[in-house]
C-alpha cells in the first residue's frame, strides 16, 4: 500500500539515493527523471502529489517545466519544491519566480524535506483542493472548474464516472484495499486522458468514487470508452482468482445471509455544452 508517488528530477546519485531511500520508507513510490520531457510525461501520466526538482541538473529548463506544469489544470495543482545549490539572492528569487511552492538549500535534509511536504500536502487536503488518497485535484478545484465551464463560449464535453460495486469490495476486501482501487483508478484516468486528451483537458476526484474529465467534444468518445475498457479489464487485478471466475464476490450480512455483488465496472455519463445552456452546476452534474 502507497500514499501516492513523489517524482525526483535530481542532478547527483547521492542524494537521489537519499531522497529514494526516505520516500520509500514512508511509503510513497517513486519516480525519477533526468530531462524536462522526461518529467512532464512521467506527471501527466502518473500525476505525482509532488515533485522535487535539483537547479543543478545539466541542461534542465527549470523555469519551463514549471511554467508547463502549472500551464494545464490537470497538473497545477502538483507541490514543486526546488533544491538549490546555494542559498544566493538570486537562487531563491529563481526558485520563487518560478513558480515552485518552496525551496531548501543542499545538502537536503531528506527528513525535513518529508515533513514539509506532508504538511503542504495536508493543507491542501484539509482545503479540499486535494484528494489524499489519488493525488488529484478535490472537491474545491473541482467545483471551480465546474463554475468555469458555465462561463465557456467554446465546445467541451464533462464525463462523470463512478465505480459501480464499490462499495460492496470495500465491505469485503476493507477500506484500505479500497484506496488501492481509487489510486488504480486514478491511474486509467490518468493514461487515458494523456493519451486521447488534450492539453488543457481537466481530470478530478469529486470525493468518494466519483470522477471527473473536462474535454473537448471530439475526443470525449474515445476517451470514455478507453476509460471503461481499461478500468474493467484491469478492476478485475483486484479480486481472487475464484471471484474473477465466477464474477462476483460474497458478503454475509448480519442477520447471517449472503449477498452476492458483480465485480466492479466504470459507469460513466457524459454531458457536452451542445446540450446547454446551463446555468447551474446542479444541471451539469445531475444532467443524463
Amino acid at each position: 500500500m502507497t500514499k501516492g508517488s513523489v517524482l525526483l528530477v535530481l542532478a547527483d546519485d547521492l542524494t537521489s539515493d537519499l531522497l529514494r531511500t526516505y520516500f520509500a520508507s514512508v511509503d510513497y513510490a517513486v519516480l525519477t527523471a533526468h530531462s524536462k520531457n522526461d518529467a512532464l510525461t512521467a506527471t501527466r501520466q502518473s500525476l505525482p502529489q509532488a515533485i522535487i526538482v535539483d537547479l543543478d541538473v545539466p541542461d534542465l529548463d527549470v523555469v519551463g517545466l514549471c511554467d508547463d506544469i502549472r500551464s494545464t489544470p490537470r497538473t497545477r495543482h502538483i507541490h514543486i519544491t526546488l533544491l538549490t545549490p546555494q542559498a544566493r539572492r538570486d537562487d531563491r528569487l529563481l526558485a520563487l519566480s518560478s513558480g515552485a511552492d518552496e525551496f531548501m538549500t543542499k545538502p537536503v535534509d531528506a527528513e525535513e524535506l518529508g515533513l514539509r511536504l506532508r504538511n503542504a500536502l495536508r493543507r491542501a487536503e484539509f482545503q479540499n483542493l486535494v484528494d489524499p488518497i489519488t493525488g488529484l485535484p478535490g472537491p474545491r478545484l473541482v467545483e471551480e472548474q465546474l463554475r468555469e465551464l458555465l462561463r465557456r463560449q467554446d465546445e467541451w464535453a464533462l464525463i462523470r464516472a463512478n465505480l459501480r460495486g464499490f462499495k460492496a469490495f470495500n465491505t469485503v476486501y476493507g477500506f484500505l484495499a479500497g484506496e488501492e482501487v481509487l489510486r488504480f483508478t486514478a491511474q486509467v484516468f490518468s493514461q487515458s486522458v494523456e493519451q486521447f486528451g488534450a492539453h488543457a483537458d481537466f481530470l478530478g476526484h469529486a470525493g468518494g468514487d466519483n470522477f471527473v474529465v473536462i474535454t473537448t467534444p471530439d475526443r470525449a468518445e474515445a476517451m470514455r470508452q478507453a476509460l471503461i475498457d481499461r478500468f474493467n479489464d484491469g478492476v478485475r487485478a483486484h479480486y481472487s482468482f475464484r471471484e474473477r471466475e465466477q464474477g462476483y464476490i460474497v458478503n454475509r450480512l448480519l442477520d447471517g445471509t449472503e449477498e452476492r455483488s458483480p465485480l466492479m465496472t466504470l459507469y460513466t455519463q457524459m454531458v457536452t455544452s451542445q446540450q446547454g445552456p446551463f446555468y447551474d452546476i446542479f444541471e451539469l452534474t445531475q444532467m443524463q
